[in-house]
């Protein structure tokens, strides 16, 4: 059975995942430059390794409640590599790499739930939702994050 490894982090209350070889690294969440911007999401500008790259809060993103003090220690910045460009997410916490394939952690009927979800509540947007994953009893979204990225890139007005 093919496997993939997916990277489990917490936004908010909520647990998502992506797969990990779109990560190049995590870093903790400090030496931020904060920059106005009309976009939402955008947090800042961040030197990695002398290269400078946007960092987007996912929390935001996501439409999750950011209830994290702006402080957390467990606050995180995922590196996202998608061809030549990095990027970075804040997250509220990295819990975990995963061994996704497993039948036992999929949820029954999961493309059809989506579908299900996706033709009749309009608040939820499915367009970067690959999968559901049953993970120790909790729902864990896995995510696009290059599709994320590709959005946040293409909406960045810096």
């Amino acid at each position: 059975m093919f496997m993939s490894k997916l990277l489990i982090f917490k936004v908010g209350k909520s647990k998502y995942a992506c797969n990990i070889k779109d990560v190049d690294r995590i870093i903790k969440y400090e030496n931020l430059t904060y920059v106005p911007s009309k976009q939402v999401s955008f947090e800042g500008f961040y030197n990695h390794e002398g290269r400078v790259i946007k960092i987007f809060n996912m929390s935001k993103r996501l439409g999750v409640e950011d209830d994290t003090p702006i402080k957390s220690t467990n606050r995180k910045i995922i590196i996202v590599k998608d061809g030549n460009v990095l990027v970075g997410i804040v997250v509220d916490e990295v819990l975990e790499v995963f061994n996704y394939g497993d039948q036992n952690n999929k949820i029954k009927d999961n493309k059809e739930k989506l579908n299900t979800f996706k033709d009749k509540d309009k608040y939820i947007d499915l367009h970067y939702v690959k999968d559901m994953i049953l993970l120790n009893g909790e729902i864990v979204i896995y995510i696009s994050i290059t599709k994320i990225i590709a959005i946040e890139l293409e909406e960045s007005d810096l």
